[in-house]
C-alpha cells in the first residue's frame, strides 16, 4: 500500500518527489536558488507534523512552492526551463518596473503576482515551451470554477501573456510560443458560463445625504466634496493644501499621483464654492499635510460617543479608560480607499439600523454603496446638464469613449425627441 502511494501522480505534477518518511509525507526538490534537492516536511497551516493524506501533501507542496518563488529576497540564477523559474524572473521585472514616480511599487506588482499563483496551480513543473494555447485555456477554466467574473479573467490572462511577450523579449522564450497565446481570443458575454461582472451605476444623491449624519465631519466632507467634483477615492484622500492653486475663482487641485500619471497626463479638478466652502476648514495645517486625516476623524467619533453617552459619568467606565495604552493598529494621517470606503460602509450600516428599526426596509429606502459610485453619479449630473465632453472633461478623460462607462446616458432627452419627431 505504501508503494502505491509513493508513486501516486497528480494531475499537476510538481518537481521532486513527494515521499513517505514515518507514515508522513515529505517533498524532496531543490527549488530555484539552491544548490542541491532539500527535503521538507508538508505540514498544513496551523499542524505541527506533517501530513499523512496525499491530496493535503499536494496542496501543501504547492504552496511551499508560491512562498519560495514569490521571496523577494533570492536571487534569480540559471537557466529558465519551467514556468516556476520563469514566474520568478518576470515578478523579479515586475517589482522594478511598476513604481511610481518616487520609486515606491505600486498595486501592479501585487495583482501580477495573484494572477501567476493560478498559474502555478496548473503547472508548478511544465516546461515554459510546453505551454501553448490548450494549457492556458486549462488556466482559464480553473479561474471559471473559482467564480470570477468574465471581465476579471479576460484581465488575468491578458497578463499571462503579458509575461510570455516579456519573456520572447528576453529571448527566453520562442516567438512561436507567444504567437499561439495570442489566438486564444477573450471570453464573449452570453458565450461562456463564466459569470458577468455588475454593472457598477451612479448612486442616487439622496441615499448620499441619508448617511452623512452617521459619519464624522471629516468624511462626510470628503462624501459630499467627491459628490460635487467627480475625483477618484484615491485622489480624494491625497488631497494636501500645497495641492491647490487658489489664485482664481474656480480653484484647482493638481493631485500628486493619479491613474494616468505614467502615461504624462496632467490631472486637474476644478474645485467650485460650494467645494471651496467645504475645504476651507481643512487647509489651516502645514502645507504639506494631508487634509482629511483619520486620526483627526477618530477624534472626533470618541468625542461624539462621549457626548452621547447615556450611561452616567458616575456609573460605568470612565471616559478613556478602557482604551489599550499601546494598541496594535493606530489611525493613521490620511486616508486611502480602503479606509475610505470602510468609513462610507460603517455610516451606511448605521443608517440603516435606525431604518429598521422605525420598520422601514432597508434594502429598499437605503442600498449598500461605495465612494467609486460618487464618481459615476458626478459624471451622470454633469453630462445630463452640461453634455458629454463637459462630463469627460471633469472626470479627467482624453478619451471620450471612456466617459462612457461613467456617464449614464440621459434617457429623458430620446423621450423628449420620440415626443417630437416620433
Amino acid at each position: 500500500m505504501a508503494r502505491k502511494k509513493r508513486n501516486q501522480k497528480h494531475a499537476a505534477d510538481l518537481p521532486g518527489t513527494i515521499y513517505l518518511n514515518k507514515n508522513r509525507y515529505w517533498w524532496k526538490v531543490r527549488l530555484s536558488g539552491e544548490d542541491k534537492p532539500k527535503a521538507r516536511p508538508l505540514k498544513p497551516v496551523g499542524s505541527r507534523y506533517a501530513t499523512t493524506d496525499y491530496a493535503v501533501a499536494v496542496e501543501c507542496a504547492k504552496q511551499l512552492l508560491q512562498e519560495h518563488l514569490f521571496q523577494t529576497d533570492v536571487p534569480v540564477e540559471g537557466d529558465i526551463k519551467i514556468i516556476p523559474d520563469l514566474v520568478r524572473a518576470y515578478m523579479a521585472f515586475a517589482r522594478e518596473y511598476y513604481v511610481d514616480s518616487e520609486g515606491t511599487a505600486t498595486s501592479e506588482a501585487e495583482y501580477i503576482e495573484c494572477t501567476l499563483k493560478v498559474l502555478l496551480e496548473c503547472f508548478p513543473s511544465l516546461g515554459v515551451d510546453e505551454f501553448g494555447p490548450l494549457r492556458l485555456k486549462e488556466v482559464r477554466e480553473v479561474m471559471i470554477d473559482k467564480k470570477w467574473c468574465r471581465n476579471q479573467i479576460n484581465h488575468r490572462i491578458s497578463t499571462i501573456r503579458r509575461m510570455f511577450k516579456w519573456a520572447v523579449s528576453e529571448q527566453i522564450v520562442s516567438p512561436m510560443t507567444l504567437l499561439g497565446l495570442q489566438a486564444v481570443a477573450g471570453l464573449k458575454r452570453g458565450r461562456t458560463r463564466a459569470k458577468e461582472s455588475k454593472r457598477i451605476l451612479p448612486v442616487d444623491e439622496q441615499h448620499v445625504y441619508a448617511i452623512l449624519p452617521y459619519t464624522t465631519p471629516i468624511v462626510a466632507a470628503m462624501i459630499e466634496l467627491q459628490l460635487l467634483t467627480g475625483m477618484r477615492p484615491t485622489e480624494m484622500c491625497l488631497l494636501r493644501p500645497c495641492d491647490l492653486d487658489r489664485s482664481e475663482a474656480v480653484w484647482h487641485y493638481y493631485p500628486e499621483k493619479h491613474k494616468n500619471i505614467y502615461r504624462n497626463i496632467e490631472r486637474i479638478v476644478s474645485i467650485g464654492p460650494r467645494g471651496q466652502q467645504l475645504l476651507t476648514p481643512f487647509l489651516l495645517r502645514p502645507e504639506d499635510a494631508y487634509c482629511f486625516s483619520p486620526a483627526e476623524s477618530e477624534k472626533q467619533r470618541l468625542e461624539k460617543a462621549s457626548r452621547e453617552r447615556k450611561t452616567p459619568l458616575s456609573c460605568g467606565n470612565r471616559v478613556g479608560t478602557n482604551r489599550k495604552d499601546a494598541p496594535k493598529r493606530t489611525a493613521g494621517d490620511k486616508y486611502d480607499s480602503t479606509n475610505y470606503r470602510n468609513a462610507v460602509r460603517y455610516a451606511t450600516t448605521a443608517a440603516r439600523k435606525v431604518i429598521r428599526k422605525g420598520g422601514g426596509d432597508p434594502d429598499k429606502e437605503l442600498p449598500y454603496w461605495t465612494p467609486y459610485q460618487l464618481r459615476h453619479t458626478a459624471a451622470t449630473k454633469v453630462r445630463k446638464e452640461m453634455g458629454y465632453e463637459c462630463a469627460g472633461a471633469t472626470l479627467g478623460h482624453t478619451n471620450m469613449s471612456a466617459t462612457a462607462i461613467y456617464a449614464e446616458r440621459n434617457q429623458g432627452l430620446a423621450d423628449e425627441a420620440a415626443k417630437r419627431f416620433g
